[in-house]
């Protein structure tokens, strides 16, 4: 029967190992998110305005965008959490399953 050092050290290491392939796979997506920018910036035009916005425009247009980042984020954030919520539930489920001596 293994030890509870034996199965702590086995538990760490599966988790670990989830954790690294979780960053590689954030690490792909943002150098594919950064590819598809430099590609779309490298197509637009030169900017140039024949009415330059005002400062009010500019800081409507920047909390505008503000606030859909944040929103978006939003919705990342909670989507993650149900993404992890399986995570939450093993420990108790392997509880239930063990059985007493």
């Amino acid at each position: 029967m293994p030890t509870a050092v034996e199965t702590t050290t086995q538990i760490q290491d599966k988790l670990f190992e989830g954790l690294k392939v979780s960053q590689r796979a954030v690490l792909e997506g943002v150098r594919s998110w950064a590819e598809a920018v430099e590609l779309l910036a490298s197509r637009l035009p030169e900017l140039a305005f024949s009415e330059p916005m005002k400062p009010s425009q500019y800081f409507e247009v920047g909390v505008g965008f503000t606030e859909r980042v944040i929103a978006s984020q939003r919705e990342f954030a909670s989507k993650l959490f149900e993404a992890a919520m399986p995570a939450t539930k093993a420990p108790t489920a392997a509880t239930r399953a063990t059985p007493k001596p």
